[in-house]
Parts: structure tokens; sequence; C-alpha cells
């Protein structure tokens, strides 16, 4: 089989290793209004080439078009983006608002014909957009409080002067808000993104934002050609209990008439991270070709995998099942399944991974890595396994480390797995052809599938075997290489009868081998 790198082409700035962190893969707003955001942000034509229509994206942009075109069916006045932090809210807020900016002309970006066809609508609605990113807003002259920045937006001078003139001490009422929505002569449409950071700043102005809040979500129910979409975070990690308070204020308001979305789509992540890292990932012939050799080999080993992976109802769903099997491999390609899916599956329950923006800053640290060291050192591996990723290399362990919120497994990873003197690096010394370095392949599993220690997940034997079994590799060399790293390891232990898990903590092992030294 042709190794993956062989195949696929990574974009031009993963090839060259350029350092990845996950706030490059954030969007800004404010930057994308302000047409200083990077290109692919920036240019809508760019963006949509790049942006996957999950199923999320194609269900939130067809309620807010279809709200704008003034239908009410299937929709709400009102929605509340909910997500994770670094889940996607900004990329649907930014997707919307080039999809309205640009009416008529969206029709022509990528994917966008097929979502206007789901909505059931013939094009882009024109509309007036108004956009509050809090993160990025200040007072200025003309834009004295958040509804004055809004208004001026939708209606110019005309919009203001709608609102009375309280507006820069007091809150606009509903009927103002109508006046504001009348005076803008088209459908309107409200992003609101980052409003805890504005509240936190601004203390003096919360009150005042929650009556605002309040107000405008009453005013947009009044209308059938407007829309508001607030995001709101999902973790409370690292919030103050005046950051829980305000977010639990602000969300019971809201969802007095919001429709709670989620942000993003967990079972879409292999084609988002294909359109955001790769320029072409080959042929389709190499490609189901490996597939089905993958494929294949599990399924004949099914008892010792995963069920979820390989399960079979009857002998008559036996070919639906390997047929199955087959197209989750040819989805992922040119990752193997478990090493996508182990985001899904393991680490979401992390409060510091940042689900979307997290994984690609490390697949991209990843393949760039990969890809030179393929070609460098002739590795021939078909697939991107859980067992490849490179744990001895500062910077992609950094950000694996940060996804994980735990640095002291630093000394864990060093001791156990990649550091010159590892344990896993002893074991895989004489190991060659099909089995080399098998030893630092199951570990470095280890840590992925127990998500590092970090909560209640260990990594089970039929885990391991699926994620670095191939027609090479049978599983018992998987279950030894585990079985020695335990026997072995200062920081790797067992877990019941056939699951692993690595922690920061040292096992007993260790402190009496220390004790002894």
């Amino acid at each position: 089989m042709e190794p993956w790198h062989k195949v696929a082409t990574p974009r031009k700035e993963v090839r060259e290793g350029r350092s990845f962190n996950p706030d490059e893969f954030a969007i800004h707003l404010e930057q994308v209004i302000a047409k200083t955001a990077p290109e692919d942000y920036r240019e809508p034509e760019q963006f949509f080439a790049r942006t996957c229509f999950t199923r999320a994206l194609r269900e939130h942009a067809g309620m807010v078009l279809r709200r704008l075109s003034g239908k009410t069916a299937n929709t709400a006045p009102v929605m509340t983006l909910i997500t994770q932090f670094g889940g996607g809210k900004t990329h649907t807020l930014t997707a919307l608002y080039h999809l309205v900016t640009n009416g008529a002309k969206a029709s022509n970006f990528s994917g966008v014909a097929d979502l206007l066809h789901q909505a059931g609508i013939n094009a882009v609605p024109e509309a007036r957009v108004a956009v509050f990113v809090g993160n990025a807003w200040d007072p200025r002259e003309g834009y004295e409080t958040p509804w004055i920045d809004i208004a001026r937006q939708l209606a110019g001078d005309k919009g203001v002067k709608e609102l009375g003139p309280a507006a820069k001490t007091t809150a606009p009422g509903t009927e103002a808000l109508h006046r504001v929505f009348n005076a803008a002569g088209a459908p309107v449409l409200l992003l609101f993104d980052e409003v805890l950071n504005f509240m936190n700043r601004h203390r003096g102005l919360a009150d005042s934002f929650h009556a605002f809040i309040q107000n405008l979500t009453v005013a947009t129910t009044g209308t059938t050609h407007g829309a508001a979409m607030i995001s709101l975070p999902r973790s409370q990690v690292e919030m103050t209990d005046w950051d829980v308070q305000w977010q639990d204020r602000i969300t019971k308001v809201i969802r007095r008439v919001a429709k709670d979305l989620i942000a993003n789509d967990e079972a879409e992540i292999s084609e988002v991270v294909r359109r955001r890292l790769f320029e072409d990932i080959g042929s389709d012939r190499v490609r189901r070709n490996i597939c089905k050799v993958y494929a294949d080999w599990c399924f004949d080993r099914r008892a010792q995998l995963p069920p979820e992976w390989t399960a079979v109802d009857s002998a008559a769903t036996e070919t639906k099942a390997r047929e199955y099997l087959r197209k989750r491999f040819e989805v992922c390609y040119p990752f193997h399944p478990a090493t996508l899916s182990v985001f899904q599956r393991k680490w979401q329950a992390l409060s510091q991974y940042q689900q979307t923006r997290g994984t690609l800053a490390m697949l991209a640290q990843w393949i760039s890595w990969a890809y030179r060291t393929g070609f460098t050192e002739a590795r021939r591996e078909p697939v991107i396994t859980l067992g490849s990723a490179p744990l001895d290399v500062p910077e992609f362990r950094s950000v694996v480390l940060g996804q994980l919120g735990e640095s002291r497994l630093l000394a864990a990873i060093d001791s156990d797995i990649s550091g010159a003197q590892s344990h896993a690096r002893a074991l895989d010394a004489d190991t060659k052809g099909a089995l080399r370095n098998i030893h630092r392949r199951v570990a470095t599993t280890i840590l992925f599938e127990s998500s590092g220690g970090q909560i209640d997940k260990v990594a089970h034997l039929p885990e391991l075997r699926f994620a670095l079994g191939e027609p090479d590799v049978d599983t018992t060399s998987v279950d030894n290489a585990a079985f020695a790293l335990e026997d072995k390891s200062y920081f790797i232990r067992r877990v019941g009868s056939d699951g692993f898990k690595i922690s920061h903590q040292p096992t007993m092992k260790k402190v009496v081998n220390d004790r002894r030294a």
C-alpha cells in the first residue's frame, strides 16, 4: 500500500512546516468586518472554499436565511449559538455575515447553492446586518452605546434618531427598536459575539445591556423578516462568579424566545479537517484500495475490536456492516478513523479542550511533521494512526499538553514514551520491520485514548488494536506491547483486565525505584 504522504497533499503552509497554534484557527469577526482579517477569512469566496457546510452549519444558516425571506416555519426570531471554547461559533457568525452582505451573488460561492436548495429558498435575501463583537467594542463619538452602534449599522443617522434622545444613557424599549428596524428598509440580521466579555469590561453598562437584550429579543420576535443570533459559551471554565451570574441572567432572557443551536457537528470533523489542511487527498482508486484493505482486515477480526466499528446484527447485515466500515475509513482518509474520532470520544469533557481549533492545531503540526519526515525517513504508513503522533517534537507536544490542560504530563511523556531514555524506546531497541517502534506507538495511543489521565477515560485493548492493527501488525503484537509497557513504565498503569491509562502521577514502581536509588 502507498504511504499516505505520497497520495495526499497538505496545503502549502502545512507542507512548509509553519508553526501552528490554536489561535491561528480562530476567526475574529471584528477583523472580518474591518477587512483586516487574513485573506482566507476576509474574502468570502476563499472563506467558503475552505468552509465545510456541516449539517449544523447548514441548519443554522438555513434557519436564518428562511427567516430573512419571511418564512417563519421551522425557524425562530432569536437563536442562541452554544459552543465550548474553540467550537466554531464565530465561524458560523462569519458565514452568515458573508452570506447576507453579499446577497444574490453569494449563490456563486462554494456550497451555497446546495444550502439554498436545502433551505427551500431561491437566493440569499437582501438584508441589513448589524454585528456586535463584545471583546472588541468600546464607546466612541457617535457610538456611545451598543444600541446606538447597532442602530447606526442598520439605518445610519436615521436609525440613531429613532432611538430617541435618551439613547446615550438608557436602553431603548421595544417600540424604539421597531422603529429602527423599519428605518432599515429591509430585513435585519443581528449577530452578537463575546457578549459576556463586553459585560465584564463595561460593568457599569451591564444592567442597561441586559435590558437592551431583553427588549431586542421581544422586538425581533415581533417581526417576520428579522433574526438575531447570539453566541453563548457552553463551558463556565475560568469564569468568575460575576461572569456566571450574568451569563445565567442573559441566558434566561434570551431563552424565553430563542431556539438553542449547537455550533459544531462532531460527526463531520473529518471533512472540516480535510478542507482546512489538505489541497488534495489523491486518487479515488488508490484511497479506496487502501481503505478496503484496512477495513477488511478489521472486519475479519471484529471479535477483538470495539463493537461500535464492526457490529453485525445478523448474517443478513454482514455485507452492509463491512461496507459501512470501509466508508468510515474512506471518509477519514488520510487519517485512521480512530485518530479523528478520539477527540470526540475521549476529549470532549476536557475543560481546556478547544474542539475545532484545538483539533486543527494539533493535526496541522502532526501532518506537517509526518509529511516532511515521510520523505526524509522513508516512512511507510498508509494512513495516519494515533501511534504516529510526534510527541518528541516540542511544538506539537506543547499544543497537546495545552489542550489536555496538564503540563505535568511532560515528565510522563519523557519517561515512558518519547524521551531519549524512555521505557518505550528501550523496549523498541530490537523492533524492526512493521513492528518498528511498536511500544512507542502503543504508548502514544494510550496517551490519546486515556485523555492523558485528566478524566475518567481508559485505553482499552480493543481500542488499541483498532487504532494500530493492520495486515502487518497483528493484534497480539499490540497486546504484548501494552503489557510490556505497563510492566516497565513509571506512569502507565493497568485499569481492570484490559484497560490502560497514563497519568502525571507516578506508579508505585517509580516510587520504589526512586527510594532504591
